[in-house]
């Protein structure tokens, strides 16, 4: 299974600068994106777009881009906000929102597919520079969540946690001490997620590489501008697929202020 996470910043701009064309043409089997930042019926007439909106010459192209994919919209109630989607070729067996008993909310944070014996988990954690007590409970309710997953299922938890869990995940590691996204408590909170008994898939392929799944627009075009760079998007497998992880790496495009984080598991 090729599995895509990735924070869109917002699928009406990362879908003018192509990034529909790129989900059709990169072919995974799932992608769990963040920040939809509109509601389902606008983003469904992005993901697959009506033949009303296309002209004679690309209804045949455009019309069969994603038609493969189930889609799952979760995006929330606050117009232009938070927002989650899955793609998934798979049609699911089960699909559920929020994290049942242990949170609710209404910004489509949490969105989870399952898949034969694998439950995927697509979260958008909040970012703690306003609402840091918010984003510690999200994670506290997160860690029971996965928990009470994994005596089911195989879990794969992917998204935009808002944390770099050590120094080799950013740029200025001594400048962000104090800083939400490096603060003690997050990188408690995530180490937390961890021993729950989930891999970071990614560090786990690449126990000493040094690459970023966040940028600002600036270094994106100005190579030589010294950025705060951060490797907060992330791939957790539960310990039951480790031997399964056959590859994970961050892919430098250029649809968000992101990058998106893509990994293969054998399931």
């Amino acid at each position: 299974m090729k599995i895509v996470t990735y924070n869109i910043n917002g699928i009406r701009a990362s879908a003018k600068l192509g990034l529909i064309d790129w989900l059709a043409d990169f072919d995974a089997d799932v992608y769990c994106l963040q920040e939809v930042r509109c509601n389902e019926t606008l983003a469904r007439e992005i993901v697959f777009p009506s033949e009303s909106q296309l002209s004679f010459f690309d209804v045949q192209q455009k019309e069969n881009k994603l038609s493969e994919f189930d889609a799952i919209f979760n995006c929330g109630e606050k117009a232009g906000y938070a927002g989650t989607l899955i793609l998934t070729k798979s049609k699911p067996d089960k699909v559920l929102f929020d994290m049942g008993q242990f949170w609710k909310d209404d910004e489509g944070r949490t969105t989870t597919v399952i898949l034969g014996n694998v439950a995927i988990v697509d979260a958008y954690i909040p970012n703690g520079n306003s609402r840091l007590d918010f984003k510690m409970q999200y994670l506290d309710s997160l860690v029971k969540y996965l928990a009470s997953l994994k005596e089911k299922y195989h879990v794969v938890c992917v998204g935009d946690f808002n944390i770099a869990h050590n120094e080799i995940d950013l740029t200025n590691p001594k400048e962000c001490k104090n800083k939400s996204v490096f603060l003690p408590i997050e990188r408690e909170a995530f180490q937390n997620l961890l021993d729950v008994g989930l891999t970071d898939c990614f560090r786990f392929c690449n126990p000493e590489a040094v690459k970023y799944s966040w940028r600002s627009y600036r270094s994106r075009y100005d190579t030589t501008y010294n950025s705060w760079k951060y490797r907060i998007d992330y791939i957790l497998s539960s310990d039951g697929l480790k031997g399964k992880i056959k590859s994970c790496d961050i892919l430098d495009l250029s649809y968000s202020d992101h990058l998106p984080v893509v990994a293969e598991i054998e399931v």
